[in-house]
């Protein structure tokens, strides 16, 4: 029979605010805003792009993180391609999880922060409320896990969807009643496990923090 043919390829090259150069890169964020700004993405203008956090996003990403097992790696890459047939919705939503990130719209231009610990800027006491108090203690037990599971592909796999070692916390389990809830999570562009266990344990950790003000 015919053989099956597979490569891989370095995507198109995108522009970096940071430098203002053109050129390939997997950066998480820098691909994000190439999707905003691409006629196959959403075709937004230069002007409707927040590029100081942008950039800031894309530092964060192209930081070195010390690995457990030894050697260094860049906090969050995109490795990965998409059809441009998906809903936007579901694009966007990846690439921002490739990154632990999230994605808004403020003030006409689009922004991003990469996941990362950054300290308080602001404090807000009573002057600053409209009206009474209102408190969410926890999330619904549908909403709630205390551990989160998913895929990542790459050189170590072959390039296969490949499970990696799931983050979990007995501390939350024991606060759930003893019993483990998993959740799944998507890591289409993310192409090590280290990675992945770094993006789960931020969906983690974000969920546990429920008490909403």
């Amino acid at each position: 029979g015919l053989p099956i043919f597979s490569a891989i390829v370095k995507g198109k090259k995108v522009f970096d605010p940071r430098t203002s150069s053109t050129a390939w890169s997997s950066n998480a964020a820098l691909c994000l805003r190439d999707y905003l700004r691409s006629d196959y993405g959403l075709d937004v203008s230069g002007t409707e792009i927040n590029d100081t956090v942008f950039s800031t996003a894309a530092n964060t990403c192209d930081e070195n993180v010390t690995l457990s097992a030894g050697g260094t790696e860049k906090r969050y890459t995109v490795d990965g391609s998409f059809v441009t047939s998906l809903p936007p919705d579901d694009i966007i939503t990846d690439l921002v999880a490739s990154m632990a990130g999230i994605i808004y719209y403020s003030q006409g231009q689009w922004g991003v922060k990469a996941g990362e610990f950054t300290s308080s800027v602001l404090t807000l006491d009573e002057d600053d409320l409209r009206s009474n108090l209102q408190v969410q203690t926890r999330h619904s037990r549908r909403d709630n896990f205390n551990a989160v599971s998913g895929m990542f592909s790459g050189p170590d796999t072959e390039y296969q969807p490949t499970d990696f070692p799931p983050i979990t916390s007995s501390t939350f389990e024991t606060v759930d009643g003893g019993d483990q809830v998993v959740q799944d999570i998507p890591l289409p562009f993310t192409s090590t496990a280290s990675r992945a266990q770094r993006i789960a344990k931020f969906a983690l950790y974000r969920n546990r923090e429920q008490l909403t003000l």
